[in-house]
């Protein structure tokens, strides 16, 4: 960059160059130097935030001081600033990679060149909010889909919810069939009507829609395609009483088996693999895979949220609920926090990953619960009837 200005400067006017020149390499000093300070105050920003949450936030703590130290022992001199942008665009980079893998808050990825990238990223990504915030304000439902009743678009008692996309796939009990609405609440189509007795719970993979039936008529396993809605296979009595269900990511089907105590494992192809948790489950109503953990809300007489690895050893129990609360379906948000429909207890209940309850929304006999990406919750209201979104 100085050559390029001193090229445009006559020959005779060499105390013009060399005033030029000093001036430009004081000029990006003091850039390099302003954007160091402006990613510690970040770096400082996020370290505060955590510290709010010294219980669980320790290891990342730790990973930014480590960063900050390192950006504060940092010597900027006139002719290392090429060097001093490089080293730390390298430090930084395998600071970054090493706490997203650690860090179970969404984190962006840093693959900009240099510190203009790196600056801008933590400009857009601003410091990171508690935990609980995007459900502070959570109290009542903001949007109800659906009415009680037996017609298209009516419901009667609602049971397990998937969502895919902007659709919200809806089990109705009672009405015997599969609802299909809008996120905004219109009536988009039902399958599953002559085929299905009592659904409970529905997952969904792929081009295909898995339903559990716990029905005197059924009591089975249920495969649709997702494409026409046909039915494509049926297995009966292989789960005593089917009910919440989910799909792993290479397309095992894991089932709640309330009556065997225990969680049946099944190929997409719906072909008995093997059981998880028998003599450590007393009566499993939900299953859900998170961070390749599997989680099981079990109405034992505490009932509590068992984890499982895959391969079925019992890692951990918690999230005890008491008098007579009644556990009935789970599901998790980007935080990996565990959201719970607590039936007897008429609750919406989220706790972080290590199970502790930051809120609670009361909800008249909450069934199937999912959130979205924007932290909205859409749980099915049996009493009343109705989907709610909070």
């Amino acid at each position: 960059m100085a050559t390029q200005y001193a090229q445009e400067i006559p020959m005779n006017s060499f105390e013009q160059a060399e005033h030029l020149i000093r001036s430009t390499f004081d000029k990006l000093i003091r850039i390099a130097t302003e954007r160091r300070d402006q990613l510690l105050v970040q770096l400082f920003d996020m370290k505060q935030d955590y510290l709010r949450k010294e219980n669980t936030r320790k290891k990342q703590v730790a990973d930014l001081e480590k960063m900050i130290r390192q950006f504060n022992e940092t010597s900027i001199q006139e002719n290392e600033i090429v060097k001093f942008q490089e080293e730390q665009m390298l430090q930084t980079r395998a600071e970054i990679q090493k706490y997203e893998k650690e860090t179970p808050v969404p984190f962006p990825s840093f693959n900009t060149e240099g510190l203009d990238g790196l600056l801008e990223q933590l400009e857009k990504l601003g410091s990171i909010q508690d935990i609980d915030v995007p459900y502070r304000n959570k109290t009542e439902p903001i949007r109800r889909i659906g009415k009680p009743g037996s017609k298209k678009g009516e419901l009667s008692y609602p049971q397990g919810l998937s969502l895919d996309g902007d659709k919200i796939y809806i089990v109705d009990a009672y009405n015997r069939r599969i609802q299909i609405f809008s996120t905004e609440g219109k009536f988009i189509q039902e399958f599953g009507k002559g085929e299905l007795d009592t659904p409970w719970g529905i997952a969904l993979y792929k081009e295909w829609v898995f339903i559990s039936d716990y029905g005197n008529l059924n009591s089975a396993i249920f495969k649709f395609s997702k494409i026409n809605y046909k039915l494509i296979k049926r297995v009966k009595g292989v789960v005593g009483i089917p009910h919440g269900l989910t799909t792993d990511t290479n397309g095992e089907v894991l089932v709640a088996d309330y009556y065997n105590n225990r969680i049946a494992v099944f190929s997409s192809d719906l072909e008995y693999i093997r059981e998880i948790g028998k003599d450590k489950l007393i009566r499993p109503r939900d299953v859900k895979i998170n961070n390749n953990n599997i989680f099981v809300a079990d109405n034992n007489e505490i009932n509590n949220i068992h984890i499982f690895s895959k391969s079925g050893d019992l890692l951990k129990s918690f999230i005890k609920l008491e008098n007579g609360e009644e556990l009935i379906f789970l599901c998790f948000d980007l935080y990996n926090n565990i959201i719970i429909s607590d039936f007897g207890g008429n609750s919406i209940n989220i706790f972080t990953e290590d199970g502790q309850l930051i809120h609670k929304i009361k909800c008249n006999r909450p069934t199937g619960i999912i959130v979205n990406n924007n932290f909205d919750i859409i749980c099915a209201n049996r009493s009343d009837n109705v989907i709610n979104i909070y």
